[in-house]
């Protein structure tokens, strides 16, 4: 790790002295930079062909754990607007951003930076903070994108800013907010039919990163793989985890493309559950290409899972 920081930190200094700028290709247009994929598709429905987006955390990535490259710092050197997720999700932005050197990005008071949690009701704020809780979020569990109306005030908060710095396009932002805020309304209203049949089931997750979606769309988070957040599986863990899915006739778990399989194979095996590898992630999979249709696919598959799990004696 301290290799890694190292390399990061010098090649954030001397690859701007090197190496010309590559630069933005779209002239005329906003450049913006987001830190994860789901943040960039967002802001592309709000901003509609005015805006050059790019991003920073890889679909297949966990988000906790980037290590911004010497491409990253000189993207974000050149962009006219910041995107990100505030809180303490990002472990990685203050180190980013110190590179960068771009004071207006700064969180909380930049002027060019968007944080997108403003306004938001986070869950799991913890009521103290100890080493002996694991990799705990101070300000509460940060996957709040994960909950299609939370979806609807990131999209308001990026287009009331981007209607801010750039107010000969206001209206245009914000009636994008307005359309992709249609959308999902319209989405949620099929999504929440279609898991009405599911509404109750529980489910195991790897990490406690599904409260939100599992909150929104009626399903019961029974257990955690890591014994407690940030912290690996441990031999009793599981066993009691293994004994608590057959008492409670758990069928699925939930995990993300970046995790280890064996864990969750193994307590599948043993416990006749269906390991189902979701995204929280636009771009991680073909069918997720983006905000909605990662709703899709993931709801698709827990759907399949649940029902799948119920028909096994």
């Amino acid at each position: 790790m301290k290799i890694r920081l190292t390399r990061f930190f010098l090649f954030c200094f001397i690859w701007p002295l090197v190496f010309p700028s590559a630069g933005f290709c779209a002239a005329g247009k906003i450049k913006i930079v987001a830190t994860s994929s789901t943040l960039a598709s967002i802001a592309e429905e709000i901003t509609d062909r005015k805006a050059d987006i790019y991003f920073i955390a890889a679909p297949k990535r966990d988000i906790h754990f980037i290590a911004p490259t010497p491409k990253d710092v000189m993207k974000l050197k050149e962009a006219d607007v910041f995107i990100h997720a505030g809180l303490d999700l990002e472990a990685w932005r203050d180190p980013l951003l110190n590179a960068v050197g771009r004071l207006d990005f700064m969180w909380p008071a930049g002027e060019k930076q968007i944080d997108v949690s403003k306004g938001i009701s986070l869950l799991e704020v913890p009521e103290t903070l100890s080493r002996a809780q694991g990799d705990i979020h101070v300000y509460g569990n940060p996957h709040y994108w994960m909950d299609p109306e939370n979806a609807k005030i990131i999209a308001r908060n990026i287009a009331e800013k981007l209607a801010a710095l750039y107010p000969e396009d206001q209206e245009w932002f914000l009636r994008n907010a307005e359309t992709f805020s249609r959308k999902i309304d319209g989405r949620l209203a099929s999504w929440s039919r279609e898991m009405v049949p599911y509404h109750g089931s529980p489910v195991v997750v790897y990490h406690a990163s599904w409260s939100y979606f599992a909150e929104r769309f009626g399903l019961v988070i029974a257990g955690e793989l890591e014994l407690k957040p940030g912290i690996p599986p441990a031999p009793k863990h599981i066993s009691e985890l293994v004994a608590s899915m057959k008492e409670k006739h758990v069928r699925v778990i939930i995990t993300e493309p970046y995790r280890e399989r064996r864990t969750p194979d193994r307590i599948a095996k043993e416990t006749g559950a269906r390991v189902l590898t979701l995204t929280q992630s636009v771009g991680a999979f073909k069918e997720a290409q983006d905000y909605l249709s990662m709703l899709d696919y993931d709801l698709t598959k827990v759907a399949e899972g649940v029902k799948a799990g119920r028909e096994t004696p």
